[in-house]
């Protein structure tokens, strides 16, 4: 069994233990998701991409299905990143980040929660697969390391694992599937496992070409994250919106 086979499995397993639950709270939320991204080639081999995130979410005090009522999270973001010859292989040598995050409103207690900053850094590995002309493959491993102010800026692991699907409709558009699980790794919070599933997320979107350097994503992604209390989920529905530039 190869390592990629292996780590198939083992997130395999990570996913269906998370399901088993006993009497878990839901909390249903509506939010969007927007970013804007700029590319910079670095040499032939490298290259830096810029983003800026804006992400609001709806209040259940306002108009709850309102994605714009209140705001969620305003993060920066950093990427190096090495594709060989082929373009089979990207290494994401460093994801440098900085996040302002508000708690997703899901009950009471969450308006007096404070926001939180945090920095965080990421490395790992992504294979490129393009199997026909128009169809690709593609599975993201990376391994994070998180900062919090609030804990000190003590490190805390996560281990993020991405499958992607792509198919090219035309030359100026394409359909896009995501699937992601996210979990817990050490090191970890005093009163976290060392193992433990922390997100799954899934969705699609059209990745629409307006130019040779311009690139425009519109979709829907579900993402199911676990609080710390273990049995409390936060459900969000997730509007997306990106723009992306090539230099």
């Amino acid at each position: 069994m190869n390592l990629r086979r292996i780590v198939h499995l083992w997130v395999g397993i990570l996913f269906l233990s998370s399901l088993v639950t006993v009497k878990a709270q839901h909390y249903s939320h509506f939010t969007l998701w927007s970013r804007v991204q700029v590319v910079l080639p670095l040499s032939t081999h490298w290259n830096m991409a810029t983003t800026f995130h804006w992400r609001r979410q709806n209040n259940y005090h306002l108009r709850a299905e309102n994605p714009l009522n209140s705001p969620l999270a305003t993060p920066g973001q950093l990427l190096f990143t090495h594709r060989n010859t082929a373009n089979t292989v990207w290494i994401h040598a460093a994801q440098l980040s900085y996040y302002h995050s508000n708690q997703l409103l899901g009950k009471e207690t969450d308006f007096n929660a404070v926001p939180r900053q945090e920095i965080r850094y990421g490395g790992g590995i992504e294979f490129n697969q393009e199997l026909t002309e128009k169809l690709t493959l593609r599975q993201r491993f990376m391994q994070e390391f998180r900062f919090f102010a609030d804990n000190h800026f003590q490190p805390v692991g996560r281990v993020r694992t991405r499958f992607n699907v792509r198919y090219q409709v035309k030359p100026f558009v394409s359909i896009n599937s995501v699937t992601e699980i996210l979990f817990h790794n050490p090191p970890v919070l005093a009163n976290q496992k060392l193992f433990r599933f922390n997100q799954y997320w899934i969705g699609g979107s059209l990745l629409w070409s307006l130019n040779e350097r311009v690139n425009l994503e519109t979709g829907y992604t579900f993402i199911r994250t676990r609080r710390i209390t273990v049995v409390e989920f936060d459900d969000q529905n997730i509007v997306n919106l990106h723009f992306s530039f090539q230099l």
